[in-house]
């Protein structure tokens, strides 16, 4: 057995210096490319065999010629399954980030120099897609799904890209091994802890500000309400204003990994995110505090994206982190 594992694992370190990836872009070369029989090449190769034997033990010339042609037809099909593959270009792309327990979709653009390709198996081990048609000059787009159930970098696992093309007779394959991941925000899971905000003094979310101080008129902005629409100035000047009012004012809201005590590591991180996501949705400034990051209170949807990084690469549960 341990022999056996000895092998197993030479065989493993070949594969990964001859497949090894240095970046999000691979192109299929000589080296990268293996060709096995498929068992339907194995049973062609059996059948050329009795035909053969037949031909020499009765003579038949027309048995040698029969032979020999289908020979020759295996032979061009395991060079055009070759082929089939040779110069293919694969490019991983960042996949855009998710929430825990969903679903990250990585995109792969496969590009096909010289001539088509057909019937490209792209995926994990015993699972993929079968890309029918990659056009010449044309990138061919696909999605490769992985579930997530952790926050943090997820990365695309192991791929096989294999052909079949066109008689079925030859599997060529390679590994694929791209160095891209996803970023995983923790899941938005409210456990029953107060909001660090009064809920009665929300602002409103549309950034309009509150209707209390009326500030003059501005230019109509796509998205306005028609509420808001001063129509005596459009009557009188033929230019569409909006009313603009005084933003309501509101104390900047502190979300503090320190307020959750009596919740576990990865608990906390799964409050703060829910925190995080309603506080944008109201429009009020919000800051947030971990044990080893500290941001300044803000809004929108770059400062919420922050935080949420902040929070899917958040230290791991330690003495720093309880």
């Amino acid at each position: 057995m341990t022999a056996l594992s000895g092998i197993r694992a030479g065989v493993d370190q070949w594969f990964q210096r001859r497949t090894a990836s240095t970046g999000p872009r691979v192109a299929l070369n000589r080296r990268r490319l293996f060709i096995l029989p498929t068992g339907l090449g194995c049973t062609f190769a059996a059948t050329l065999g009795l035909l053969l034997f037949g031909s020499l033990n009765y003579g038949a010339s027309l048995g040698f010629a029969l032979t020999f042609l289908l020979t020759g037809c295996g032979v061009i099909g395991m060079l055009e399954s070759y082929r089939n593959l040779e110069g293919l270009a694969f490019t991983f792309a960042p996949p855009p980030a998710v929430f825990a327990g969903e679903v990250a979709q990585f995109p792969v653009e496969i590009e096909a120099p010289a001539r088509e390709r057909w019937a490209v198996e792209l995926g994990r081990e015993g699972t993929g897609q079968t890309i029918r048609r990659v056009a010449p000059g044309v990138p061919t787009i696909v999605q490769l799904a992985r579930e997530t159930r952790h926050r943090g970098h997820v990365p695309l696992p192991r791929l096989t890209v294999a052909s079949r093309w066109p008689l079925l007779l030859f599997c060529v394959w390679s590994r694929l091994e791209p160095a891209v991941s996803a970023l995983v925000y923790p899941a938005p899971i409210d456990h029953g802890y107060a909001r660090p905000w009064a809920d009665g003094a929300e602002i409103d979310a549309t950034g309009t500000g509150g209707e209390e101080d009326f500030a003059g008129l501005r230019e109509y902005r796509p998205g306005d309400s028609p509420r808001r629409i001063a129509w005596k100035a459009l009557a009188r000047t033929d230019e569409l204003r909006v009313k603009a009012f005084e933003a309501a004012t509101a104390d900047d809201t502190w979300l503090d990994w320190a307020s959750l005590e009596g919740l576990a590591h990865e608990a906390r991180l799964e409050q703060l995110c829910a925190w995080v996501l309603a506080a944008e949705r109201t429009g009020r400034a919000y800051g947030l505090i971990l044990p080893d990051a500290r941001i300044a209170p803000a809004s929108g949807p770059e400062h919420r994206r922050r935080c949420l990084e902040a929070l899917a690469l958040a230290a791991p549960a330690g003495p720093a982190a309880t």
